[in-house]
C-alpha cells in the first residue's frame, strides 16, 4: 500500500496499508511553556559519571546495534583494566595509536563448540610474571598470548577449530619445544573478549585474553591524551569505554564520561547550534534533567542512556560545537524541579501545532504535562506533515517480531482518541486473532515519527476511523 496525504488529518493508503502522519514528538523545551519550574543549581546532587550506550540490542525497543569486533585507538596510546565496585586494575598498557580491534572469542565449528586454547603451563599472579615467557615462547616459533581469566594470568597459544587439533599441536609442537611443561587444552566461552595489536585482527599479535564475571572490561586512553579522547570506529569520544559480553546483546559498548561532557555532544544533535543562546542554554538544561531524571534506565544492559532517540541524540567529541559547549557550561548543573523532585521532560522536533498530556502517552501523568497550543510552529517545519506507507507483509512482519501472529491483516480499528486528536487505542484484526495497541505503543510498534496520525487504505481491508 502507498499512502499519499491530503491534508493534516486525511492520508489515503494504497495497495497495502498506510499510516500518517501529523506531529512528530521532539523540542519544545518545558521550560520555556510557562509551566512554573523552578530552575535550580544542585550539582552536588547530581551524579558526575553517566553511562551511554554506543552498541547494543534491546528487544524490547526493537534496536539492534551489537558487534562482533570494533577497532579503538587513541593518540597517545590506550590503557586496558577492569573496574569493579571499588578499584580500576591496570591489566596492560598500548603506548602507540595503533588500532586496536576488539572481539568475541567464537571461533566456533559447525557443532557450535570452540574456539579451544592451549594452556602452557601454570597460572601467574601478574602480567609481569609472564611477559618475558611470552617472549621466550615466540622466539621460538610458538604463538603465545597472555590471558586473564579473573585475577588470574596464564599463558595461551592458537585459535583452534577442535580439540583434535589443539592436542596435535601440543604432541607435535609444544611438548617437543618445551619439556618438563604441563600443556592444557582450554575451551572458549561466551565471555571472553580477544584484543589484538591491529585492526586486521591477526591472531599472532593478540595483546590480551580477557575473561572477568565480576567485574567489568574498561579501555581508556592513556593519561598523556590531551584532549582525553578516543576513536571508536571513525568517531570520537570523550571518556572512556566499557566491554562487555550479555547474552541477548553480543557484545554491548558502553561510553562512559561525565555528565556535562556527555551533554557536549547531545545539545547540538538536538538543537540547530545556530539558535538564539538563551534557546541553547534552555536545551542544555531540558537535556541534562532528562539525563539525570533517567539514570540507569538501561541498568540490564550495563548502562543509563543510549545513543538514540529512545534516549536523547548523542554523538561524542566530533559534534561538538563551542557555542553549544558554552551553554552547558553556562547552565552546570542546573535542572528542573516540580515540587521537589526532578521534573520528567521531554522536548521535540515538531508538535504539529498540539501538545499531548503524558497520560495518553505512556503510564503516568503529570500536572506539567498536558495538551498546550503550540503556537509558535510553522507548518513548514519539519515533519509537521509526514505519511508512511506499510504493505500487509510490512505488518504482519511487525507485528511477528513483537509475538503476535495474527495472520492476515483484515482489519484496523482507531478506537479511541486523546483530546488533541491522537490515537490512542488501536486494534489490528486477523485471520487467526487480534491485538489492542494502546498509547505510545500505537506509534513505536510502527516505528512511526509520531502518535498523531489517520490511517486509510484502498486495499481489500477494513479501515475504521472514530470522529
Amino acid at each position: 500500500m502507498k499512502i499519499s496525504v491530503d491534508s493534516k488529518f486525511n492520508c489515503k493508503i494504497m495497495q497495502t496499508i498506510a499510516i500518517i502522519n501529523i506531529l512528530v514528538v521532539s523540542i519544545v523545551i518545558s521550560s520555556i511553556l510557562t509551566m512554573h519550574f523552578n530552575k535550580v543549581y544542585a550539582e552536588s546532587d547530581i551524579s558526575t559519571e553517566i553511562k551511554i550506550g554506543i552498541y547494543f540490542n534491546d528487544k524490547s525497543k526493537g534496536i539492534s546495534k551489537a558487534v562482533s569486533y570494533f577497532n579503538v585507538y587513541a593518540d597517545k596510546g590506550l590503557v586496558i583494566g577492569c573496574q569493579n565496585d571499588k578499584d580500576f586494575t591496570v591489566l596492560t598498557q598500548v603506548n602507540s595509536n595503533n588500532k586496536l580491534k576488539v572481539r568475541k572469542d567464537d571461533f566456533f565449528n559447525e557443532e557450535n563448540i570452540g574456539p579451544f586454547h592451549v594452556k602452557i603451563g601454570n597460572d601467574y599472579s601478574s602480567y609481569n610474571d609472564i611477559a618475558s615467557k611470552i617472549k621466550e615462547f615466540k622466539s621460538n616459533g610458538v604463538n603465545a598470548y597472555p590471558s586473564y581469566d579473573n585475577g588470574n594470568w596464564s599463558i595461551m597459544s592458537g585459535f583452534y577449530l577442535s580439540e583434535n587439533l589443539a592436542k596435535e599441536d601440543i604432541d607435535n609442537i609444544y611438548s617437543k619445544k618445551f619439556l618438563n611443561t604441563e600443556f592444557a587444552i582450554v575451551q572458549g566461552n561466551n565471555k571472553s573478549i580477544v584484543v589484538t595489536s591491529n585492526s586486521n585482527g591477526n591472531m599472532n599479535d593478540v595483546i590480551g585474553l580477557f575473561k572477568i564475571d565480576n567485574a567489568v572490561l574498561q579501555i581508556k586512553p592513556a593519561k598523556e591524551n590531551n584532549p582525553f579522547i578516543f576513536n571508536l570506529d571513525g568517531k570520537n569520544y570523550r571518556g572512556f569505554i566499557e566491554v562487555s559480553r550479555l547474552n541477548e546483546s553480543d557484545m554491548t559498548v558502553a561510553n562512559v564520561l561525565s555528565i556535562e561532557e556527555y551533554l557536549y555532544g547531545v545539545v547540538p544533535c538536538e538543537i540547530e547550534y545556530t539558535s538564539n543562546y538563551e534557546a541553547l542554554k534552555a536545551q542544555a538544561v531540558a537535556s541534562r534533567t532528562y539525563a539525570v531524571k533517567n539514570l540507569g534506565e538501561y541498568s540490564k544492559l550495563g548502562f543509563d542512556l543510549c545513543n538514540t532517540v529512545y534516549s536523547q541524540v548523542y554523538k561524542g567529541f566530533d559534534y561538538e560545537r563551542e557555542i553549544t559547549n558554552k551553554a552547558v557550561d553556562d547552565t552546570k548543573g542546573e535542572i528542573l524541579y516540580y515540587d521537589n523532585d526532578i521534573a520528567q521532560v521531554f522536548y521535540f522536533s515538531s508538535s504539529g501545532g498540539k501538545t499531548e498530556a503524558a497520560k495518553n502517552v505512556w503510564s503516568y501523568d503529570a500536572p506539567y504535562l498536558q495538551i498546550v497550543d503550540d503556537n509558535y510552529e510553522e507548518e513548514n517545519s519539519t515533519n509537521y506533515f509526514w505519511e508512511r506507507s506499510l504493505t500487509y507483509s510490512d505488518l504482519n512482519n511487525i507485528l511477528i517480531s513483537r509475538g503476535n501472529n495474527i495472520g492476515d491483516i483484515c482489519g484496523i480499528k482507531i478506537i479511541n482518541r486523546s483530546d488533541a486528536g491522537r490515537p490512542i487505542k488501536i486494534i489490528l484484526m486477523g485471520t487467526k486473532g487480534e491485538v489492542v495497541l494502546e498509547k505510545a505503543r500505537c506509534r513505536d510498534v510502527f516505528g512511526l515519527p509520531s502518535q498523531w496520525y489517520d490511517i486509510t487504505t484502498d486495499a481489500e481491508i477494513a479501515v475504521f476511523n472514530t470522529n
